[in-house]
């Protein structure tokens, strides 16, 4: 009987309990740039080669390494793992963000500001898992071939609000589906910005400004959204000047036409300029462009003006301006979440986005939500979806 010896080679594959689960690149890369790190920089926080953070941002890093990467870019470890349900933020490109200052802004800052986007559309996931908000009702396909003042009339006759000035513009944003949320700092250069994401507006608001230009600045990101968000080819971007579509969006917007003559007289005083800031709710300067342009002031009237209100720091600020609008979704969300004991610290391990990013998000409201058990249910009792019911004070209160 002859014996025959079996020799068993080593398999070139892993086994199946050696392999590593690995974290998204996409991911990876996604913190890197909100973070505002260069590839160099990032690999010299973790003691890594650069070409090491390319391997990582182009097959995914060991699952080992998810708590050094959360800790350099400011994120939860859970961030870069995927779920199934969740969002492709890496979708979400420059391309498709329109920019309040495109021009005064670098890629870098650009960037960190996408990448900041790409965060809240995480959180408005968390939040929409959790809360029914109002539906979008833009009038997107309308603003195809309309005028700026066109649109600004047409959006106004939806709204119901005829020539009278606007409320709240920031709740009345919300109230018609628009996502808004509040910009973490990523340099003044990047004021406001607005995109479209699986069909849903957005809006980024820049909280260093004052609430009157924070006021024009939702209505100018609301102009992008109505006549160039789904409607212009890369050629049209190119061609037409759509900053300044936007404004002039913007300004009959908030100051119609008709009404801003009858209440701006010809050769207008200082005094009647700032009276007209307080009844529309906008800057001082805003009110004196605006008369400039309607011929309610001439160029000499104009510049005389704008030194006056220079000399009295409007300019630069908005002495004895309007409160700051706030917004009821997040101010809602953080009362439901207190009632039910869920924390903070829930909302970010279940983003994966750090606490500070979701206050930096949230106009600050987040901050707010305290105690909790870091659980969605309390005493076992799951809680179905409360429905948001965004109740807009039509009376401008200074």
């Amino acid at each position: 009987m002859s014996v025959v010896k079996t020799v068993r080679l080593e398999s070139p594959f892993q086994h199946a309990d050696e392999v590593q689960p690995t974290l998204s690149p996409d991911r990876i890369r996604c913190a890197r740039e909100t973070a505002g790190l260069s590839k160099v920089q990032l690999a010299e926080s973790l003691g890594v080669t650069t070409r090491t953070i390319a391997n990582y941002e182009e097959d995914g890093a060991p699952s080992s390494k998810g708590y050094a990467l959360a800790e350099v870019l400011g994120v939860r470890p859970s961030f870069f793992s995927v779920l199934p349900d969740e969002p492709p933020i890496e979708d979400l490109s420059s391309e498709q963000v329109w920019f309040r200052s495109l021009r005064k802004s670098t890629v870098k800052q650009r960037k960190s500001a996408v990448g900041h986007g790409r965060n809240a559309l995480l959180f408005f996931r968390w939040i929409t898992d959790h809360f029914k908000l109002p539906e979008d009702d833009l009038p997107i396909e309308d603003g195809i071939s309309a005028t700026p003042v066109e649109c600004a009339m047409v959006l106004r006759g939806d709204w119901g609000f005829g020539e009278n000035p606007l409320p709240s513009l920031l709740s009345l944003a919300e109230s018609h589906g628009i996502r808004v949320f509040s910009m973490p700092d990523v340099g003044r250069e990047v004021d406001a910005f607005s995109f479209v994401f699986d069909n849903v507006p957005y809006i980024a608001v820049d909280m260093s400004k004052t609430p009157e230009r924070r006021r024009f600045d939702i209505a100018h990101e609301i102009g992008h959204l109505v006549m160039h968000a789904t409607s212009l080819t890369e050629s049209e971007r190119r061609l037409r000047d759509v900053e300044k579509e936007a404004h002039e969006f913007a300004a009959n917007l908030l100051m119609p036409e008709r009404r801003f003559k009858s209440v701006v007289p010809a050769h207008a005083s200082l005094d009647q300029i700032l009276s007209a800031k307080r009844y529309f709710g906008v800057a001082a300067m805003a009110v004196a462009y605006r008369a400039h342009a309607l011929g309610r002031l001439t160029d000499w009237e104009y510049r005389s003006v704008c030194s006056a209100l220079s000399a009295r720091g409007y300019r630069s600020g908005e002495p004895k301006g309007i409160k700051p609008e706030t917004s009821q979704v997040f101010e809602f969300i953080v009362r439901s979440n207190r009632d039910k004991g869920i924390s903070t610290n829930t909302i970010a391990e279940e983003t994966g986005l750090s606490s500070k990013e979701l206050h930096g998000l949230s106009f600050g409201n987040l901050m707010a939500v305290t105690g909790g058990n870091n659980s969605v249910s309390v005493d076992g009792n799951e809680f179905a979806r409360p429905q948001l019911k965004l109740h807009v004070n039509k009376r401008m209160t200074n």
